[in-house]
């Protein structure tokens, strides 16, 4: 029971890391950084710890050279058609 208590444990983390994830990725995108009020409503609800190993994690693979990590980030959230 111990062991199924702990999964649980770690599938709530981890979907609360995606989650950080999702946010601090989407602000980049709309507003080129991660907005402090937004670091703050993170670290309220999800933690200081989850939301700073979130952070650190994003800027670390952009910094690295992550081809993926940077054209998700230079992506435009909002798409006009003014056709």
């Amino acid at each position: 029971m111990l062991k199924r208590e702990k999964q649980g444990s770690l599938d709530t983390q981890a979907l609360n890391e995606l989650v950080c994830e999702d946010a601090i990725i989407l602000d980049k995108q709309r507003f080129g950084r991660v907005r402090t009020s937004m670091m703050k409503h993170l670290r309220s609800e999800y933690g200081d710890e989850i939301a700073n190993r979130v952070l650190s994690r994003i800027n670390k693979r952009a910094s690295n050279g992550s081809n993926e990590m940077k054209e998700s980030l230079n992506k435009s959230q909002l798409k006009f058609d003014f056709k």
